[in-house]
C-alpha cells in the first residue's frame, strides 16, 4: 500500500510505497499483546522491524504537483499480517516515518497522514540492494533466535554447492521458442512469487503463405482483463520478458528500451494468463482472468 504524509512544519507532500520481498527477514512473531507491553515498558526498540528503504526521490502527484517519494520494503510474511490495519501496522507507519527521519534527515508529521484507497503506489518502483550481510546482521540482532533464524545463519555461512548431477531449479521465467520443443531460459529470480506467462507466437505472414485464414486471436472479455503492446524495436520474441502476477504486470525488452512495471486494482488468476506476440505487428496481447476486483 502506498502512506501519503507530509513533512513535519510544512504542506509538502512525501509519499511511501510499502513493498514486500522474501528477500527480508521478519521480525519475530509477536501478538498485540506483547507489543502493548513492550510499548509500555517504554522500549519500543525491542521490537525490530527489518526494512530497505530507499532514497527519497521527486515526482509528481495526481493533481501533477512536486512531492517526494521512496519505497521500502519488508518482509513479505510480515507484510501480509499488518496490511488489514491493527495496532501492528500502527506502528510499523511510526517505525517507517522513523526510518525515513533517521536515514534521510526526513522528519514526517506522524499526526497528518492516510494510507490511499485506490492507489497502490506513486512513481514507479526502484530496485532495492539486499545483501547477506544485511541479513545476517538483522538476525544477529534478533534477542531470541528462533531455529529457523540459527539455520539461515548457517546456509547464509556456509553456502550449499550444487550436489553433481542434481537438477537445477526449474526458471521462474521461461519463453516458448518458434519451434516446438524449444524453451529459451529468459531470467530468473528466486525471491519473486510471481509466474510466467508463456508467450505464443503468430506470424501473419506465414500463415498468409499456407492460404489459410485464421481469425485473429479475441479472448472472452467478460472473464479476462486485456493488455496489448505496440513493440516496434524488438525483432525476435527472445527479447521480451513477461511476468504476471497477482496484482503486477511487468513486461521488459530491456535491450530495446522497454521496461512497463504496475499494479492493477484486481487479482489475476496467473495459472492462466495467456500471451500472444504477433511478429508482424509487434504488437503483444495478454489476456488474464480476473479472479476479484
Amino acid at each position: 500500500f502506498c502512506v501519503k504524509a507530509f513533512k513535519k512544519g510544512t504542506e509538502e507532500k512525501f509519499f511511501i510505497n510499502l513493498c514486500q520481498t522474501d528477500g527480508i527477514p521478519p521480525p519475530r512473531d509477536i501478538t498485540e499483546d506483547e507489543l502493548i507491553r513492550i510499548l509500555n515498558d517504554g522500549e519500543p526498540n525491542a521490537f525490530r522491524i527489518p526494512m530497505s528503504i530507499t532514497q527519497p526521490r521527486p515526482a509528481l502527484d495526481k493533481s501533477n504537483q512536486g512531492c517526494q517519494v521512496c519505497d521500502i520494503a519488508i518482509n513479505t510474511k510480515f507484510y501480509a499480517k499488518i496490511e488489514s490495519g491493527g495496532l501492528l501496522r500502527e506502528f510499523l507507519i511510526s517505525v517507517l516515518f522513523d526510518g525515513v527521519e533517521n536515514k534521510y534527515n526526513v522528519a514526517l508529521d506522524e499526526s497528518n497522514f492516510r494510507i490511499l484507497k485506490n492507489k497502490k503506489f506513486i512513481d514507479k518502483l526502484i530496485p532495492h540492494n539486499i545483501q547477506n550481510r544485511d541479513v545476517r546482521q538483522v538476525i544477529e540482532s534478533y534477542p531470541h533466535q528462533s531455529d529457523a533464524d540459527r539455520a539461515l545463519l548457517t546456509e547464509l555461512d556456509n553456502p550449499r554447492p550444487l550436489m553433481a548431477g542434481a537438477k537445477p531449479k526449474k526458471p521462474l521465467i521461461e519463453e516458448i521458442g518458434a519451434d516446438a520443443g524449444t524453451v529459451k531460459t529468459v531470467k530468473n529470480e528466486t525471491n519473486s512469487s510471481r509466474t510466467v506467462a508463456p508467450v505464443s507466437v503468430v506470424n501473419a505472414k506465414q500463415q498468409q503463405s499456407d492460404n489459410t485464414t485464421t481469425a485473429p486471436y479475441v479472448p472472452d472479455p467478460t472473464k479476462v482483463a486485456i493488455s496489448q503492446a505496440a513493440m516496434k524495436k524488438p525483432e525476435s520474441k527472445l527479447e521480451i520478458t513477461l511476468d504476471v502476477g497477482e496484482d503486477r504486470i511487468l513486461l521488459e525488452a530491456r535491450k530495446k528500451g522497454y521496461l512497463l512495471d504496475v499494479f492493477v486494482d484486481y487479482r489475476i488468476d496467473e495459472s492462466k494468463v495467456e500471451a500472444h506476440f504477433d511478429t508482424t505487428t509487434k504488437i503483444l496481447q495478454v489476456s488474464m482472468p480476473v479472479l476479484a476486483a
